[in-house]
């Protein structure tokens, strides 16, 4: 995969994080929760982006 295109994929990959992580905090009120749901994205875009989850 291309450099540009990992990077991309990181930084669109922001973008569940942060609301995802805010909804969290709205649910519960718990830094551990958002930092769990944080640590998941993560690895989901990591995974992505290491080419674990390939569709080729």
């Amino acid at each position: 995969m291309d450099l540009f295109r990992k990077i991309g994929i990181g930084i669109v990959s922001m973008i569940p994080a942060f609301v995802l992580g805010g909804l969290v905090w709205e649910w519960f009120g718990s830094w551990l929760a958002v930092l769990g749901v944080v640590l998941l994205v993560a690895i989901f875009s990591g995974s992505i982006i290491s080419g674990k989850l390939s569709t080729q």
